[in-house]
């Protein structure tokens, strides 16, 4: 697939409309030379907070890359413009996946999730060995904290940085690394590692590609996905409709 140029707009955001193979590719590239980047995948529970809180939004605006975490994004970008319409969702789940899969693995570190270290193995001795750093403690995003990431990152060679805490913490700690280490390419990913450890799981290929992905995932948690789901995601659903309205008058 070749590179697009162009991002798509989507409720006053730049969305890259490059596909996952591209943006795996081009991360792998940054690190490569030390050109770092924070990128942030978009869903329709970050697009409903952003409405609700400007601060966040202002926050989400500073990211470098944006990217379609889900298939509601995909399609308002199909139905603002056929011709700029982004390619295939780029999540974070698929690109942890992509990454610890390469015959290369970059050197990482994991900041967050729920035994990261255990999803890791299951990838086998390469991503192991490329896995320079783990912290899956308490992150209080304090100024002593943030000098000890830098340090362990700097003393380890690292040069991808997976941040699991969530929104919007993880989206904070991402800007003050960009900030303070702008070598770093540093990927917010949520709960990806606890979807992808041995007690995870992914939704069917066609519940993916069809937008149900949540019906899965709330059908395995459902104490603690409903707000997620069956609140937050209509919110998103309706900012993005509004959004492609507006787009066609």
């Amino acid at each position: 697939m070749q590179p697009v140029d162009q991002a798509c707009e989507l409720c006053g955001l730049p969305v890259s409309r490059n596909d996952l193979d591209f943006h795996v590719r081009d991360l792998v590239d940054r690190a490569d030379r030390g050109n770092g980047c924070w990128l942030l995948t978009l869903n329709t529970e970050m697009i409903a907070r952003g409405v609700r809180d400007p601060d966040y939004w202002d926050l989400v605006k500073r990211a470098d890359i944006i990217t379609a975490d889900g298939m509601p994004l995909v399609w308002a970008s199909k139905f603002k413009s056929r011709k700029a319409a982004i390619v295939g969702r780029t999540t974070g789940v698929d690109l942890v996946d992509a990454m610890l899969r390469l015959d290369n693995v970059p050197r990482f570190a994991v900041i967050g999730g729920k035994s990261p270290t255990e999803t890791i193995k299951c990838y086998g001795q390469q991503a192991m060995e490329a896995c320079a750093f783990v912290f899956d403690g308490k992150v209080d995003l304090s100024g002593e904290q943030l000098s000890f990431f830098c340090d362990e990152l700097g003393l380890h060679h690292v040069r991808v940085v997976f941040v699991a805490l969530g929104v919007p913490k993880q989206d904070r700690l991402a800007l003050l690394l960009r900030h303070r280490m702008p070598h770093l390419v540093v990927l917010g990913i949520g709960g990806t590692f606890e979807i992808l450890g041995p007690e995870g799981g992914r939704a069917p290929q066609w519940m993916q590609k069809s937008g149900l992905e949540w019906i899965y995932r709330l059908a395995k948690e459902p104490q603690r996905l409903w707000h997620r789901y069956l609140i937050n995601y209509p919110r998103g659903i309706w900012c993005l409709v509004r959004d492609c309205i507006g787009a066609g008058q």
